[in-house]
């Protein structure tokens, strides 16, 4: 029988989401053991003002990935919109499983049948820059607020009355058996979501050929491909995970269409572009967008964000 070691932080949504995967691996295989390692990230140990303010790469996984090189874990589970687009050297990403939702919710005290229900100067609750950029080209009149903190944390913080809602990501909700607590699914055709979000990333060492036998009957093709044609977008951005992209790609009948935007905080400079193409010249399509972006104001936004960033530290 072999032990798999899942390398793990600490928060409930993350050991929801490794005991998840514990589970597929012990239907995939026979005799396998599965335990958790937890480790503690930057992320959760710095709680302070908007998450896209750190500087820092890997913010939720360097710590994780550092377990599994050192051998403390076998398989590590990310979320995958957190994992950096660079390939840490030892690493590889044996499965990416049926994703989840991929959309954006709002949860707020009443329920809403969009974020027009807010009344002005409503405060809405996020630390996402790509969030904070949408709110504002759709609604002016709001004022995002930070919050951080685990999903928990933020859906008490709105019953509490501290923020009148909370942007969040659906996946999140629906994996921790929360979903009740939505007001409304905001539409990803118009509120963009994060590059890969809702898909869970399982990494291994690259040189375990055995278990990356076993992780590999994880992996979900649509999935893969969807995730990693956004995750295409944002390496071609060159801004890492903390940027104001938003990517939303489907499949149908070998087609993949792909629908992205980049803006800034004030939400004043708006640059989409979409694309409908056949699946296998998505990563072509992908580097195609990420520069007709560039070209049409995403590079001043970039820019913008550097400038402002630096006169921060």
């Amino acid at each position: 029988m072999r032990t798999i070691k899942i390398a793990t932080r600490a928060s409930k949504l993350a050991l929801t989401q490794s005991e998840y995967i514990g589970r597929l691996l012990r239907q995939a295989g026979e005799d396998v053991e599965i335990s958790t390692v937890h480790i503690s990230t930057k992320g959760d140990r710095d709680r302070s003002d908007f998450l896209y303010k750190s500087s820092s790469v890997g913010f939720f996984t360097s710590e994780v990935e550092n377990a599994l090189l050192d051998r403390r874990g076998d398989v590590a589970v990310h979320s995958l919109k957190d994992l950096p687009t660079a390939i840490t050297e030892g690493l590889a990403v044996a499965a990416i499983p049926q994703r989840e939702a991929v959309c954006d919710v709002l949860v707020a005290s009443k329920p809403l049948s969009g974020i027009d229900d807010l009344p002005a100067g409503a405060t809405i609750g996020t630390s996402s820059v790509r969030r904070i950029a949408q709110v504002m080209h759709l609604r002016s009149d709001l004022k995002c607020v930070p919050m951080r903190g685990n999903v928990e944390t933020r859906v008490r913080k709105v019953a509490e009355g501290q923020v009148d809602a909370i942007v969040i990501a659906q996946a999140g909700l629906k994996r921790l058996g929360m979903a009740d607590n939505i007001s409304c699914v905001l539409d990803p055709n118009v509120f963009i979501p994060a590059p890969a979000q809702g898909a869970l990333a399982v990494q291994i060492r690259a040189d375990d050929s055995e278990l990356m036998e076993l992780v590999s009957k994880l992996d979900d093709k649509n999935s893969r491909i969807t995730a990693e044609t956004e995750r295409h977008i944002l390496a071609a951005m060159h801004g890492g995970c903390s940027i104001p992209l938003g990517v939303h790609t489907t499949i149908d009948e070998g087609s993949i269409t792909i629908d992205a935007m980049i803006c800034d905080e004030e939400g004043k400079r708006f640059v989409r572009r979409s694309a409908t193409i056949p699946v296998t010249e998505a990563k072509t399509a992908a580097l195609k967008m990420a520069e007709e972006l560039l070209t049409a104001g995403g590079k001043e936004i970039l820019e913008d964000i550097r400038k402002d960033r630096t006169n921060q530290e």
